[in-house]
């Protein structure tokens, strides 16, 4: 029997019981993959992350995030949240103000900036990898059967449902505005079908039409394809591509904070800092631990 600390964070949000849901375990070393995913089927969350060693020595941390039903990879709210964890849990060395840190998922290694006042994190800034613009989808008949919408709800000037990549493949699919975001009802099976073959495991959402005036873009998530029955309230993996996609088409300003804004839908409202200048693509904002413990296994 071992103990392993854990943290129960709230991310993308400044208030608790907002953003989206993470469960961080540290000192993870010791968990076979095996157990990982039978963590993050026990916590049952959109995502658990994982703190390891680094196995590269650019690397602070190393950081595994698995779904219910499968690892997956990217940096969104579970590094994010993961970050926010380790910066208040004192493993990482810290000062006043900008810190740069570097993250190994997987086999890269990326950079974060870690704001700190006080003593506590206040924002992070994580970069993402450069984008990959992939295949665009043109059947509106399937996406409305995969949506419950109609086909005209995907009229968007000069926007095309395309699959876009920041570290994670992303099925961007545009429509007119929030009244038909909020429409969405999923067919699970056929949302796989159409989104597989694009190398994604569901679809982002997203309207130009926002909540807040501040705000870009107005999102919802559903990735059926890794085993998430329910919606994500933010997802900063997805959030990234999406910015890098408008900015390329020249809707929205580069080199300039973007807020996407999502969660809504589902009463957990998020707020997913994005920022693109050329290949750079940087995701942030702010998170809120509400609880922590140790798992004994």
């Amino acid at each position: 029997m071992h103990n392993y600390p854990f943290k129960l964070v709230d991310v993308f949000t400044d208030a608790p019981l907002e953003g989206n849901q993470l469960a961080v375990v540290f000192a993870a070393d010791g968990l076979s993959d095996d157990r990982m995913q039978a963590l993050a089927r026990e916590f049952n969350y959109s995502e658990t992350t994982f703190v390891l060693s680094p196995r590269n020595s650019r690397a602070d941390w190393r950081l595994r995030s698995f779904t219910p039903a499968a690892e997956v990879f990217g940096a969104g709210h579970n590094a994010l949240g993961a970050w926010w964890a380790i910066a208040e849990s004192d493993f990482v060395d810290l000062k006043a103000g900008k810190n740069v840190v570097y993250q190994e998922l997987g086999e890269l290694i990326l950079p974060l900036e870690i704001y700190v006042e006080s003593g506590k994190p206040q924002r992070i800034l994580m970069t993402q990898s450069k984008p990959v613009f992939g295949e665009k989808f043109s059947d509106k008949t399937m996406l409305a059967e995969a949506l419950n919408l109609k086909e005209s709800d995907f009229s968007v000037e000069s926007l095309t449902p395309q699959a876009v990549s920041t570290g994670a493949f992303h099925f961007l699919v545009p429509v007119k505005n929030i009244e038909a975001l909020r429409n969405v009802r999923i067919d699970a099976p056929k949302l796989v079908k159409l989104a597989g073959p694009l190398g994604c495991h569901g679809c982002y959402l997203y309207t130009l039409e926002t909540i807040n005036k501040n705000s870009s873009a107005h999102a919802r998530a559903f990735f059926p394809g890794i085993g998430m029955t329910s919606e994500d309230p933010a997802t900063g993996s997805a959030a990234g591509p999406l910015a890098a996609y408008l900015v390329s088409k020249g809707i929205l300003p580069a080199e300039k904070t973007l807020i996407v804004e999502q969660g809504y839908e589902i009463g957990r409202p998020s707020r997913i800092e994005v920022s693109v200048s050329g290949n750079e693509v940087k995701v942030g904002g702010k998170s809120v631990t509400v609880a922590e413990g140790a798992i004994k296994i």
